[in-house]
């Protein structure tokens, strides 16, 4: 009888490098049906608590995934990722305990695809080693964090956009050597070197994630910066807060 393959693995299970509590990372390998990146293998960076994903952005307990991103929906922010879905899940196979602790196969695994880090969590929040081992054999990467005006995303810049808000985030972010990914509204025009998101709805999503790669992160690198639109369920509190 055929042994059936785990459909991801836990790459890292330690403290948030971001406040030290204790989070889990899981590198989901099986093919991805995401029609928006395409096939990559996707990781989940939660907090290692026996909790949902849902009750700790709610309770707060979320600041060891999410640092100071101003998106915490906790805190009244425009998260985009849906924590009833693909996290939640994750989370609960988990506690299942459906993901065998082997970065080693995790990586095996990921040679030769694209790899995102933090589909939901910021990958500053993990030892750079993590990621590395990673990516070692990939065939691409995408990355955000939103941890640059802290300083905590030094060790990840390599493979990680700045996530800005606004003009003033991108223009920050550029001196300090990241390249951006902007979110805007559909009134907010683009600026120089700066292209919009082509997986993008107003894009057309002429190309997914995994065929465009341009979210690959680089320091002090030319590469021009991807822009998208707002979007998800709560997108309106991004639009109220840009309008103030």
């Amino acid at each position: 009888m055929k042994t059936k393959q785990p459909t991801g693995f836990i790459i890292y299970r330690g403290e948030s490098l971001l406040n030290g509590e204790n989070i889990v990372v899981v590198a989901i390998t099986k093919k991805s049906t995401n029609s928006k990146t395409g096939d990559v293998v996707q990781t989940y960076i939660l907090r290692d608590n026996g909790k949902s994903p849902v009750d700790n952005a709610r309770n707060l307990d979320d600041a060891a995934i999410c640092g100071s991103c101003p998106h915490r929906r906790g805190l009244g922010g425009s998260c985009y990722v849906n924590l009833g879905q693909g996290a939640r899940s994750v989370a609960a196979g988990i506690e299942r305990g459906i993901y065998p602790q082997d970065a080693g196969a995790a990586n095996e695994a990921a040679a030769g695809r694209v790899v995102r880090l933090g589909t939901y969590g910021d990958p500053a929040a993990v030892p750079a080693a993590v990621w590395a081992a990673l990516l070692a054999q990939s065939a691409g990467h995408m990355g955000y964090t939103h941890q640059w005006k802290s300083g905590k995303s030094l060790a990840v810049m390599q493979w990680c956009m700045a996530s800005a808000d606004n003009e003033t985030d991108r223009t920050e972010a550029k001196a300090a050597g990241y390249r951006t990914f902007r979110i805007r509204t559909e009134a907010q025009p683009l600026q120089a070197g700066e292209f919009v998101c082509p997986a993008s709805a107003e894009a057309g999503k002429r190309k997914t994630c995994a065929e465009c790669q341009a979210c690959d992160g680089g320091v002090n690198t030319r590469k021009a910066d991807p822009v998208i639109v707002v979007h998800g369920s709560l997108k309106n509190r991004f639009i109220a807060q840009a309008a103030a």
